[in-house]
């Protein structure tokens, strides 16, 4: 029996008035982080870096669009709200002067979720909200 994968996320990490070095090693952690990940439905996120070391700025964007008719890792399927939100929450903890906000649709197993999240500047944690999902 096929189970249809229905994934969608889209984020952004921000920041402004930072140093080159800092934004340097910010961007590469991120980018490992999300790269190096062990749930392959985040490692495979497309990330778009338009950081500015001349403008002090930071800014990525991270987003991913996953549909597959039969679903092809199934444990990583079903941990992949959890595995997003530990990610979240390691990015924020350890580069908390970044702003980061987003959102996640998944389909899977005949369930639907969708969150929005948030983390501003200053904030040690991700903040997630559920949302009406679209489907």
């Amino acid at each position: 029996m096929s189970e249809l994968l229905k994934i969608s996320y889209k984020f952004f990490y921000e920041a402004e008035d930072v140093s080159q070095t800092r934004i340097l090693s910010s961007t590469s952690f991120v980018k490992k982080a999300i790269k190096n990940h062990k749930n392959s439905y985040i490692s495979q996120a497309l990330i778009e870096d338009e950081s500015d070391t001349d403008d002090f700025s930071i800014r990525l964007y991270v987003e991913a669009e996953i549909q597959e008719e039969d679903c092809k890792n199934k444990e990583d399927a079903e941990t992949f709200p959890e595995s997003l939100a530990e990610l979240f929450d390691e990015i924020a903890c350890h580069h908390s002067f970044l702003d980061l906000e987003g959102s996640f649709s998944l389909h899977y197993g005949g369930e639907s979720l969708a969150y929005g999240f948030r983390s501003e500047g200053g904030e040690y944690i991700c903040e997630f909200q559920e949302v009406n999902p679209t489907e």
